[in-house]
């Protein structure tokens, strides 16, 4: 079937200089400082191996240094909530509108090993959780970022950084323009193939 024809081809790689994606049902032998994340992406998206996914996996793991509060919006199958908890985050708030990522992400989280630090919500971020954090990461589509950019400044600390990805090349611009005008100072603009991905700042 397609489903394991991809399996097939979906092997262990590194998302960052010692961040490892593994499907669960591969093995794979770690070196030392590794952080190994096992995943199996089921319905939902997030398998590490899209452009933007990589890149927000490499963006946390240049700048979470240990302690820190994550919110990953759109968590699909918990890929981004994972790696910041095996990365040293203190608190990880996963959350997603579809109730099939939420049961994947929750089966991913338990796998790994990361269910005290990750919590998995099934919901909108703005409609349901009063949390603020030190990173925000949202790896979802060009309008939900240029909608939700604005309404997310007032859960990011002040001078907490925004990570978002899921960007069109042919849309940067758009989403830069929203960034900036909500009140956020872009970091980083970093682009792979097709897609582009943001660290940027909120601006007290």
């Amino acid at each position: 079937s397609w489903t394991d024809v991809w399996k097939k081809y979906f092997k262990p790689f590194y998302a960052g200089e010692h961040l490892v994606v593994k499907p669960t049902w591969e093995s794979f032998t770690p070196k030392p400082g590794d952080r190994v994340i096992e995943i199996d992406p089921g319905m939902a998206f997030g398998s590490g191996t899209h452009e933007t996914t990589g890149m927000c996996l490499s963006l946390l793991e240049k700048h979470i240094h240990g302690g820190e509060r994550i919110i990953d919006v759109g968590t699909g199958s918990g890929i981004l909530a994972i790696g910041s908890a095996l990365l040293g985050a203190g608190q990880v708030l996963a959350i997603d509108i579809d109730p099939d990522a939420v049961r994947v992400a929750s089966e991913n989280v338990r796998r790994n090993h990361v269910e005290q630090i990750v919590s998995v919500q099934q919901g909108n971020l703005l409609d349901r959780v009063s949390l603020t954090c030190d990173i925000c990461v949202a790896n979802i589509i060009s309008d939900v970022i240029i909608s939700f950019a604005s309404p997310l400044f007032s859960h990011i600390h002040p001078g907490g950084l925004f990570i978002c990805s899921g960007i069109v090349a042919v849309r940067g611009q758009e989403v830069e323009e929203a960034l900036l005008e909500a009140g956020y100072e872009i970091l980083q603009r970093e682009r792979r193939g097709e897609w582009i991905a943001f660290l940027s700042r909120r601006n007290v």
